[in-house]
């Protein structure tokens, strides 16, 4: 099936999805000043500029939505236009985070992903580990 909307109109509605600021990052940030822990946000320079960052104890964490990196929940579902589009981005955005991975794991760094349907589980684990990490 094709798009639904023309190449401009479905330029338009893209751009305006935000990638950085999100809700979820917002939690996740509350979260992690309230632990009382220093971190970085938007990590430039390290793989994958991952949403927040530790860098003395080499532990970046990314905050991924379900749907955009695409990790087997129920929010994971294929649009039922245009899918060979979505299949390939899709695709294209799992491959570069296991490349990221990968690259972190070379440079010595651990790394938590918090998915989006699993907020709060993954706020509590990511500060239970960055405190253990930190000695707190």
């Amino acid at each position: 099936m094709t798009d639904t909307f023309d190449k401009e109109t479905r330029s338009w509605i893209m751009a305006r999805v935000r990638s950085k600021g999100t809700q979820p990052e917002l939690a996740v940030s509350k979260a992690l000043k309230a632990s009382g822990l220093r971190f970085q946000t938007s990590a430039k320079g390290i793989a994958g500029n991952p949403d927040f960052a530790f860098r003395k104890l080499k532990l970046a964490i990314f905050v991924n939505g379900c749907f955009w990196h695409w990790h087997g929940c129920r929010r994971c579902r294929m649009p039922s236009s245009n899918r060979e589009y979505w299949r390939a981005k899709i695709s294209r955005n799992m491959e570069r985070d296991k490349r990221y991975r990968r690259e972190l794991h070379r440079l010595g760094w651990r790394y938590v992903t918090i998915w989006e349907c699993d907020i709060e589980a993954g706020i509590a684990r990511t500060t239970r580990r960055a405190k253990e990490l930190s000695g707190h």
